[in-house]
C-alpha cells in the first residue's frame, strides 16, 4: 500500500475542547455501513502520525480516529503535571465527548496502559482490543537489559530526567531513532520533533518515565497496572498481541505469558522491529488488524 509521507499525508485535522485543553485528532469514516470505531493510542514521544500507514487498511471496515495524547503532537499543552492519570481524564474525556461506540481499541507504549484502563472500566463498550509493544502488567527491573535499566533510572530521577529529556531532549533524539530499525528521513523526524522544539513543551515527554508503573513499588500507577492485567486475565474481549524481533517490550518469553492467561487472543508476528513498529512494519500491521477484525466479525465482505 502506498506509503504517506509528510508532504501527502492525507488526513485532515479535526481538534475538539476537553475540559481545560483542545484534543486533535485524525477522524476518518468511508461510506460504509460498520458500526466500528477504531481508536488509536499512541504513545512516548510520538503522536497520532505514527499510524498514518496503517489507517488505510482500516478503513473499509470502520471509523478510524487516531489522537494526539495531551502535550503530544498538535493537541493543547496545559498547564498539568501530565501524569498517567491525566492523561487516562483526558482520554476519557475525549471518548465521551465524541460518543464513541463499539471502540476497537489500537494500542501502543503507553497508549496501551490508557487503553487497557478504559477498557477495564468500560468492557461494554469495547468491542476489541489490539495491542503491541507496550506494558500488559507492572514492568519489571530485571526484565530490562542492563542498558534500559541504567537508562530509565536516570530518566526516572527528577534532577537527571530534567536535564536528560529536557535540557538535551534525548528521549527524542536517542530513544526514538535507535528504537527504529529503519532511518527516519528528514521530513518524519520533524514532525515527531515539532511540538518539542521549546524546552518549556517537554514536560509531557520528561514525565511519562517517571510515571512508569514497576511491580513490588506501592504506588497508584502500579495498582492501576495491576488491576487492568487481572482485567486482561480474565476478559472475553477479542484481543490481537501483534509483535516483532528482536522486539522491546513484548518479546517471545511474554508472547508465551500472554499466550497462556489471556483469554480470546490471537498472537501475529509481524516481521523485524524493535519498538516503535508502526514505523517498520506498517503493512504487516495493517494487515494483520484487517485479517483478525474479519476473522473474529465476519465482516469479509468490506475487504472485497
Amino acid at each position: 500500500m502506498k506509503k504517506y509521507t509528510p508532504a501527502t499525508f492525507p488526513f485532515t485535522s479535526n481538534y475538539i475542547d476537553v475540559s481545560d485543553t483542545t484534543i486533535h485528532f485524525i477522524d476518518v469514516i468511508d461510506k460504509i455501513e460498520s458500526d466500528a470505531t477504531f481508536l488509536f493510542i499512541h504513545g512516548n514521544p510520538t503522536s497520532s502520525y505514527i499510524w498514518r500507514n496503517i489507517i488505510p487498511y482500516l478503513i473499509p471496515l470502520g471509523r478510524c480516529i487516531a489522537l494526539d495524547l495531551v502535550g503530544f503532537g498538535k493537541s493543547g499543552k496545559p498547564n498539568i503535571d501530565f501524569t498517567f492519570q491525566d492523561h487516562i481524564k483526558y482520554v476519557n474525556g475525549f471518548i465521551n465527548k465524541l460518543e464513541l461506540k463499539n471502540i476497537v481499541l489500537v494500542v501502543h507504549d503507553w497508549g496501551g496502559a490508557i487503553g487497557f484502563n478504559y477498557a477495564m472500566n468500560n468492557p461494554k463498550n469495547v468491542r476489541g482490543i489490539v495491542f503491541m509493544e507496550t506494558f500488559c502488567k507492572p514492568m519489571e527491573w530485571d526484565k530490562l537489559n542492563f542498558l534500559a535499566r541504567w537508562i530509565f533510572k536516570k530518566f526516572r530521577n527528577p534532577v537527571k530526567g530534567q536535564k536528560w529529556n529536557g535540557k538535551y531532549n534525548l528521549f527524542l533524539r536517542f530513544i526514538l531513532p535507535i528504537s527504529i530499525i529503519q532511518k527516519l528521513s528528514k521530513e518524519e523526524r520533524n514532525i515527531y520533533f515539532e511540538p518539542f522544539k521549546k524546552l518549556e513543551n517537554r514536560r509531557p515527554i520528561i514525565k511519562f518515565p517517571q510515571e512508569l508503573p514497576f511491580k513490588n513499588e506501592n504506588t497508584p500507577n502500579n495498582k492501576i497496572a495491576t488491576d487492568y492485567y487481572e482485567f486482561l486475565k480474565r476478559s472475553e474481549i477479542p484481543k490481537l498481541l501483534l509483535y516483532a524481533k528482536p522486539g522491546v517490550q513484548i518479546r517471545e518469553k511474554e508472547v508465551e505469558l500472554y499466550k497462556s492467561e489471556f483469554p480470546k487472543l490471537t498472537t501475529t508476528f509481524i516481521g523485524k522491529g524493535k519498538h516503535y513498529i508502526q514505523e517498520d512494519q506498517p503493512d504487516n500491521i495493517g494487515e494483520a488488524i484487517a485479517q483478525w477484525y474479519v476473522k473474529k466479525f465476519n465482516n469479509i465482505e468490506k475487504l472485497i
